[in-house]
């Protein structure tokens, strides 16, 4: 009989003992994931506070700061001297400090999505990986999309055009155009500028599609390098200034800012129109953060 009972009280204990560890790991693991969500939310808040300090810093460095590609950085603020130069103005990310990388993209070095130049549109479709048929068809299918007109002989009946500026790229996946293709316009078009076109500030892949793969490898090098001047760059790539080609910076820029600090990632892309003589002197034309 008392062994039958020390049977039942260890039995009884054990279970105890299995609820108590039970309980034990339940509250370990819950106050793991709290600290974590804790460190998550400070490093969280320091992220936003590193980009918002890049932001202010860049913006006041393109309304100051010469940007003549003849020249060297010549540079006015002790305060934005590392910026000035590590910046270039073709969308290659570099670093800003240890937690924030910084893109800078010149708009006039994207092609123009609402009034594209056929041809170089063309050339970015095809360097793609479109043949020529279809580089020409998705091209004029990009113009028609959106026309006043309601008529349309490369748009199929089945599909409903805009008929009015696109406001987003991802609008163009109503073509049956693939994600991939849809990013190549994504990183090489843009529907915030109008009228000429700078290919010194081109992307490495618009360069790529316009230019042979020799050239555009030795653009890149000099860009790369900041060997890069505009006798140069005219003298290689046949481009020249024209009502069409002004090879200098615009007033109107991409900056895209990441800031990384912990786990914590941020990222905010910013559309500027700036007019350092102008009212206003900042216009933000688009913002898309996540």
């Amino acid at each position: 009989m008392q062994r039958s009972i020390a049977g039942i009280a260890l039995v009884q204990v054990l279970l105890i003992v299995a609820v108590l560890s039970i309980l034990a790991l339940y509250f370990t693991q819950s106050a793991r994931n709290q600290v974590h969500n804790a460190t998550l939310m400070v490093d969280k808040a320091q992220a936003y506070v590193e980009l918002h300090s890049a932001e202010a810093n860049v913006l006041y460095a393109l309304l100051t700061e010469p940007k003549n590609p003849e020249k060297s950085n010549q540079v006015n603020n002790q305060n934005t001297s590392t910026l000035i130069n590590s910046w270039n103005f073709y969308g290659a990310q570099f670093t800003y400090n240890q937690y924030v990388n910084v893109a800078l993209q010149d708009l006039r070095g994207l092609l123009n999505l609402h009034y594209p130049n056929k041809q170089r549109l063309r050339q970015l479709l095809t360097y793609s990986g479109l043949n020529d048929y279809d580089a020409q068809l998705t091209s004029q299918q990009i113009i028609d999309w959106q026309n006043l007109d309601t008529r349309s002989d490369y748009i199929p009946s089945t599909v409903t055009a805009r008929h009015a500026a696109i406001h987003d790229i991802s609008e163009l996946k109503h073509l049956g155009l693939k994600p991939e293709l849809l990013n190549i316009l994504q990183a090489n078009t843009t529907q915030y500028k109008k009228g000429a076109f700078n290919p010194m500030t081109a992307p490495d892949s618009l360069l790529n599609a316009l230019l042979s793969s020799d050239v555009a490898a030795h653009v890149i090098m000099l860009r790369n390098a900041k060997q890069l001047t505009v006798q140069e760059f005219a003298q290689v790539t046949g481009f020249s200034e024209s009502e069409d080609i002004i090879l200098y910076p615009s007033n109107l820029f991409k900056v895209t800012l990441q800031a990384h600090v912990g786990d914590a990632s941020i990222k905010k892309v910013i559309y500027y129109h700036l007019q350092p003589t102008g009212k206003p002197v900042v216009n933000i034309v688009a913002v898309k953060a996540q």
